[in-house]
């Protein structure tokens, strides 16, 4: 994004000045995001408020072209969208409640100090701007100039596709400047919250002898592997105990599913790899014939290669055409070519050859005077003058543009598909020589460049190559849905999908509290509309044959095994780690009544299947490992923490054990207790803990957030 930079020009300005990084965007395609299904009012709430469809769409809409225009590309990736998604909805969340927050006890942040921030360019967002100077620091007088310029603009004299650009930028400078505002409300909030923290003094005496004091343990430990499960004999009441114990902690935040699901992948058949070859011949054939417009010809036959007509190097090419190109004569075609890794024929024609520069180091300005023959005769000054010694940046900055040497490598541009004015600057420029300085007519003006340095000479191709991967044809997805929908038949409840779907040649796959946030069943792309039925069905249902993948290349069939709503865990839900707590709860009561009647430790140590451990080192606040059951038991460290020396514990329920715990000796680390420094520590440390991110965490689960945007994907 640097080569922005060239917005500050005042002059209407070519697209290969604004950059090359955002040819695709300018010149491909305007993606057109999903709409929402109609009938769908809302997608979720947050604090009781209803955040409608139509809002959500609109903001994601803006924030996707901001994004595509950050990143100087026509389109993104499904799997990008979907992080957008998430994005566009944990934004709004936390706006409407920090709003909330800080509306409520008169928390502001002034444009003044939005200003400051700009000015101090320091802020991690600038650094993403392409506002910055040589060093790649952000430049605020570029920015000042960007939106005086833009401010003054004569649109009726700048073409659609430079005012576009123009439009583009002021956007996503306007983004940046909310994410900045945004960010230092909340940087407010987090501090006003943190002023709050304070230590008092018992606090940080206890926290400093916990710290400071140490001691060396023996433990005799009975393991609750000494009792079988079937030993522990649980009833219901030690269940609905357990559930007791453990209710807060199955919480359910938001609706989960227990599924089944058969993911079917619709493969090509031979007859459609034999179809394939005979049509490639066909294609090859026409390809030999052709002289010009490849680039038409190569979309009209649906080639997955790009045409460029700015030379590629090899390695831009694919490998099947990259490993003929020396045996290939000018105006050659070769193929088709089967590759059997891609599953793919490939057929090309060498155009031309030509040596290019891996990097070339050039200066630039546009110009552009009251009409064709003037612009040309000023074109031609400037570059006379260049020539004869003038300074390029001092001219530029005549004319309100930069002429500082800037690079460009091969790979910013020979994986695209270039052609027009583009290709006719960038071949001019591979032409050119150190020091060689040219004007470059292109529509809307000229571009005067100067070449200041090269690197590594390479060898450059012009293909023009049909790829065509090879694609099941309808006969052969008819075939594939009419066998999972005749097997789903047959097959209506998901004891039968259990007992008959591998001898039947189909995967039957689980997932475990799936939610309606994971966007895709499977990973499987497109599988939304699967997805809506899961949690529309009801426990037990199973779904119809669904078409999802990115080419429409899976069959999915989905069954509801269980259901989680939101709340609390019902105990018949919670039966397994309630039955693990339970048995655990049980062991305890039957081993720690082997300790019943001891008056020693050595009493302790003497129990059947009990084992001694030396535990040396241990504290209030660390985890100690314990041999003899393999894991660390967190406890132990605390539970003889006040003892005196030679005193011993009580029996103690542990994670993996029971557990009788003697203190043999202590000692004292050499720290002199300081109640400044402790404090500092102690805050410093609750200060980690209450971070903008759990205290945003935590505002949102007492706001009551629901979420249900799986009804739009």
């Amino acid at each position: 994004m640097a080569t922005l930079q060239k917005i500050r020009s005042k002059g209407p300005l070519l697209l290969i000045v604004i950059g090359l990084a955002m040819l695709a965007f300018i010149l491909g395609d305007a993606w057109k995001i999903f709409r929402p299904t109609q009938g769908v009012q809302y997608v979720g709430s947050i604090a009781g408020e209803k955040i409608s469809a139509q809002d959500f769409q609109s903001q994601l809409e803006d924030y996707t072209e901001i994004i595509k225009f950050g990143m100087g590309v026509s389109d993104i990736s499904e799997e990008l969208n979907n992080q957008l998604k998430d994005e566009v909805w944990k934004t709004m969340v936390r706006d409407k409640i920090l709003k909330e927050e800080t509306e409520a006890i008169g928390l502001t942040v002034t444009d003044a100090e939005v200003r400051e921030v700009i000015e101090k360019g320091t802020h991690p967002t600038l650094a993403e701007t392409p506002f910055r100077d040589q060093n790649g620091n952000f430049d605020a007088d570029m920015l000042k100039n960007f939106l005086s310029v833009y401010e003054n603009l004569d649109r009726s004299a700048i073409d659609a596709q430079t005012m576009e650009s123009y439009d583009g930028m002021y956007k996503f400078w306007l983004f940046i400047e909310k994410e900045i505002r945004n960010d230092l409300l909340g940087a407010k909030y987090v501090a006003l919250v943190e002023s709050s923290i304070k230590a008092n003094s018992v606090y940080e005496q206890n926290s400093y002898e916990n710290r400071i004091k140490r001691y060396d343990l023996l433990v005799a430990s009975l393991p609750y592997a000494l009792v079988s499960d079937e030993e522990a004999n649980i009833t219901a009441s030690d269940i609905k105990d357990a559930y007791s114990m453990n209710k807060e902690r199955l919480y359910n935040s938001m609706e989960s599913r227990n599924i089944y699901y058969i993911d079917y992948e619709i493969l090509p058949s031979q007859a459609d790899r034999d179809a394939l070859a005979a049509e490639m011949e066909e294609l090859t054939a026409q390809l030999s014939e052709q002289t010009e417009d490849f680039a038409a010809f190569l979309r009209r036959n649906q080639s997955k290669q790009t045409y460029s007509e700015v030379p590629r190097s090899a390695e831009y090419l694919p490998s099947e055409v990259a490993s003929r190109l020396d045996s290939v004569k000018l105006n050659e075609v070769c193929g088709p070519i089967y590759n059997a890794d891609e599953d793919s024929y490939t057929s090309f024609k060498l155009i031309g050859k030509a040596n290019g520069y891996d990097s070339i180091q050039y200066c630039i300005m546009s110009i552009q005077a009251e009409s064709d023959e003037e612009t040309a005769r000023l074109s031609d000054s400037i570059c006379q003058a260049v020539r004869s010694g003038a300074d390029f940046d001092e001219l530029a900055s005549r004319y309100g543009q930069s002429g500082a040497a800037q690079w460009i490598t091969s790979q910013e541009y020979e994986g695209a598909s270039i052609n027009g004015d583009n290709a006719k600057f960038l071949n001019t420029l591979n032409g050119m020589k150190k020091g060689q300085v040219e004007s470059i007519p292109v529509s809307g003006g000229n571009l005067i460049v100067k070449v200041t340095d090269v690197r590594n000479t390479v060898a450059k191709y012009i293909v023009a190559t049909i790829k065509r991967p090879v694609e099941f044809s309808e006969q052969t997805s008819n075939e594939a849905y009419t066998k999972l929908n005749l097997f789903v038949a047959r097959n209506n409840s998901i004891d039968s999908l259990k007992a008959n779907a591998e001898q039947s040649g189909f995967n039957l796959l689980y997932s475990r509290r799936f939610t309606n946030q994971q966007y895709y069943i499977g990973g499987v792309l497109k599988s939304h509309e699967a997805l809506r039925w899961a949690f529309e069905a009801n426990k037990g249902e199973v779904s119809r044959v669904f078409e999802a993948g990115s080419a429409n290349d899976h069959l999915m069939v989905v069954a509801v095994e269980d259901i989680f709503e939101k709340g609390y865990t019902t105990i018949k839900q919670a039966g397994q780690t309630l039955s693990m707590e339970a048995v655990r709860n049980a062991k305890y009561g039957l081993l720690s009544s082997r300790f019943d009647g001891i008056k020693s430790f050595e009493d302790a140590a003497s129990v059947e299947g009990a084992v001694v451990d030396t535990i040396r080192f241990c504290n209030f606040t660390n985890s100690i490992y314990v041999p003899s059951v393999m894991a660390n038991e967190p406890l132990v460290g605390p539970s003889a923490n006040k003892l005196a020396n030679g005193a011993y514990t009580t029996p103690i329920k542990g994670q993996n054990c029971v557990f009788v715990a003697q203190k043999i000796s202590d000692d004292e680390l050499s720290v002199e207790f300081d109640a400044a420094s402790e404090d500092y520590r102690l805050v410093t440390l609750d200060k980690n803990r209450i971070n903008s991110q759990t205290m945003m965490n935590e505002l949102v689960n007492l706001a009551d957030i629901e979420d249900f945007r799986y009804k739009i994907f």
